[in-house]
């Protein structure tokens, strides 16, 4: 393994090489940047170093947790394609959907079909999802993940969102983004970062009927606050139900 880090470690990529770093792997920059670090010896292993890691999720795995003292049964299921058609399986009677995108995907391709980009099919998925018959009152908790990762890619300028989504170069920034953002980012960052977003909330609006919600979020891998986030949302769903149970809502 540490000889492996070795080559990675290696500036000088060949072209090819370096279109496969760039399209897909997002961690390899990592392994570049701390590479003398990964191969210490006595490496002492951090929780943003765990958060980190990607392990491919392959079926299906059940978790309980305690969050507040309320109790969470939560499913993990694989993104892949071929892992898709066990899923339904676990959508019976559930509060909520996480649906969980790589924002700094959008230059990269999908592992089974290197023609389709990662954020492209991330929203045909969400759009599938959403649109279910099964799953018209099913709200869900959207994570625009990879913050950091999309803000240093937007910021080296190499690869422009706009020439892998043309419709960027229409797109303008909402206002109340500027009321809400933190003054320190780049105003090529923001407007990044809400196209992403309104491209997933342009499906979840376009129903219209009101019986179920999307709750997106900006999140990065190492954001250990996404659990506060998940109890909060869950809690305004739960509400939600209840009123329309009544027909308050």
């Amino acid at each position: 393994f540490l000889d492996k880090v070795a080559i990675v470690k290696q500036p000088d990529y060949t072209p090819t090489e370096q279109v496969i770093v760039d399209t897909k792997h997002s961690n390899v920059q990592i392994v570049t940047k701390h590479g003398d670090f990964i191969r210490m010896v006595n490496l002492i292993v951090l929780l943003q170093d765990i958060l980190r890691c990607r392990v491919l999720t392959s079926g299906i795995f059940e978790m309980w947790f305690q969050v507040d003292k309320v109790n969470f049964h939560m499913f993990d299921v694989g993104g892949q394609r071929d892992e898709r058609r066990k899923w339904i399986q676990c959508f019976n009677d559930v509060t909520a959907i996480i649906f969980v995108t790589a924002c700094s995907s959008y230059n990269m391709v999908l592992r089974e079909d290197p023609t389709k980009l990662r954020l492209r099919e991330s929203l045909d998925l969400f759009k599938s999802i959403w649109n279910n018959r099964w799953l018209r009152t099913i709200s869900v908790i959207l994570f625009l993940n990879k913050q950091d990762l999309l803000a240093e890619k937007i910021k080296a300028g190499k690869h422009k969102l706009e020439d892998y989504f043309p419709e960027f170069a229409r797109y303008q920034t909402p206002v109340e983004a500027g009321v809400v953002a933190d003054p320190s980012e780049p105003p090529d960052v923001l407007r990044a970062k809400y196209f992403i977003r309104d491209e997933f909330l342009r499906i979840s609006t376009a129903s219209g009927d009101g019986k179920h919600y999307c709750y997106p979020h900006f999140t990065c891998a190492v954001d250990t606050e996404n659990i506060k986030r998940v109890f909060n949302d869950c809690r305004d769903i739960i509400q939600r139900m209840h009123l329309r149970q009544y027909e308050l809502l």
